[in-house]
């Protein structure tokens, strides 16, 4: 069996699909071990997970940048500079901490989520062979989205976002500058001939292929498998399930990433005021609910929500469009609202909204009317709960996360007979 390391993004929407693909690996008798700063500990270990700190970055003041990212600047061009500062530095301090941390662990193998930049080359410095794990929709593909969908942005916002994914998500511009001067301090060539230098054996993303557009000519290393959900990988989480009324249930989730704006939880609980229906708001650990103890309604708000039951429960979700909560909806066949913001969730609302299955209304001047009306819609309209019903079935006959480690299995132990390397498979 072989003992796999997993370089992830920090967010919840990454974290929870590679602590699930790391469970049914070890399920099978590998071992995983996460490498990332000691904050993340407590969330890996109780998965029955390894893990091995990477120590924090230092500004030129010696302090902790984990802390120095709580004061965040103001002006639009000073947050993509440093947006991009940032994504810079953390990619840097992988590549200086994480190669050392592997070979002192006796890795076999990487699993690199598409976020961690620093990933791929940390595998080619060590001669490892690595996986690349999509948990949303792959950056090559594309976040756009039509502009009756798109969040309505002013034109500076707008070329920020461009920018920022073109430097950070297409390695443009300052990150991938940083990275070829480490590349070349190491001896490697630059990372556009990766591709062809070192490949990653196999591409994998949890976007499932009747989720997506119609493509051709994908490489043959590329894979869609489906979500990858286990509710055993979920901790438990107190819920009031007694204050649940009998009437429909709308479950409303902005993420937890950004927080949702205090302003479209009000518009919501307006909107279900009056429908018939008992709205239930989870915060993302965000914000405190006392903040909203006088919503219209009297809806059912808490930090944070037993999600995947809730959603059994739910009739109609609200969502923000973020992957792992279209994800695990669909997989529950319920229809949607959706109010997408920022980077993938556009490009997955516009897949949701060519499917039929939501209905996608765009930030900034939403009313209580367009969502009263978006609801009504969904509740009267069976043709949503349809279309969400039929992705349901292709989604759950795909076994996403048997199928990954299936492929991750089957390369692995391809590459380790192709050239020579000693795997226990």
């Amino acid at each position: 069996m072989s003992h796999f390391g997993v370089l992830s993004y920090k967010g919840t929407g990454h974290l929870n699909p590679l602590i699930t693909l790391s469970r049914e690996l070890v399920a099978r008798g590998h071992r995983v071990t996460f490498f990332h700063d000691a904050e993340l500990k407590a969330r890996i270990c109780p998965h029955g997970l390894g893990f091995f700190p990477i120590a924090a970055a230092r500004d030129s003041s010696g302090e902790d940048t984990c802390s120095s990212r709580r004061q965040r600047p103001s002006s639009a061009l000073a947050v993509l500079r440093y947006r991009v500062h940032r994504t810079v530095n953390d990619m840097e301090r992988f590549l200086r901490e994480a190669p050392q941390a592997l070979t002192r662990a006796g890795v076999d193998a990487l699993i690199v989520d598409e976020l961690a930049l620093a990933g791929p080359t940390i595998a080619e410095m060590l001669c490892l062979p690595y996986f690349v794990i999509s948990t949303s929709v792959p950056h090559n593909f594309g976040w756009s989205a039509p502009r009756r969908i798109a969040p309505r942005r002013s034109i500076f916002t707008r070329v920020q976002n461009a920018l920022l994914e073109i430097s950070v998500f297409r390695m443009r511009g300052p990150v991938r500058r940083r990275l070829d001067n480490f590349r070349r301090q190491v001896g490697l060539g630059p990372i556009r001939l990766i591709k062809q230098a070192f490949p990653e054996l196999a591409h994998i993303t949890q976007l499932p292929q009747c989720l997506d557009f119609p493509r051709s000519g994908l490489p043959p290393t590329f894979h869609y498998t489906g979500p990858f959900v286990d509710e055993a990988a979920r901790l438990s989480m107190k819920f009031s399930w007694d204050q649940l009324d009998g009437r429909p249930v709308v479950y409303a989730s902005l993420g937890t990433t950004l927080k949702g704006e205090p302003a479209t939880f009000r518009l919501i609980a307006k909107a279900c005021d009056g429908l018939g229906v008992q709205l239930v708001i989870a915060l993302g650990d965000r914000r405190d609910p006392e903040m909203f103890h006088d919503m219209p309604g009297k809806p059912l708000i808490v930090r944070n929500a037993p999600q995947l039951e809730l959603l059994k429960r739910s009739e109609i979700v609200i969502t923000h469009a973020g992957a792992n909560t279209v994800f695990e909806t669909l997989m529950q066949g319920k229809p949607m609202v959706a109010i997408p913001q920022y980077f993938d969730q556009p490009a997955i609302a516009a897949r949701l909204a060519w499917l039929r299955a939501a209905i996608v209304l765009r930030p900034g001047k939403l009313s209580v009317q367009e969502i009263r009306s978006a609801l009504a819609t969904v509740l009267s309209d069976p043709s949503y709960g349809n279309a969400a019903r039929g992705i349901q079935a292709k989604i759950r006959s795909a076994h996403g996360l048997e199928r990954a480690v299936d492929l991750i299995e089957q390369a692995l132990g391809n590459h380790a007979g192709g050239f020579g390397r000693s795997f226990d498979t």
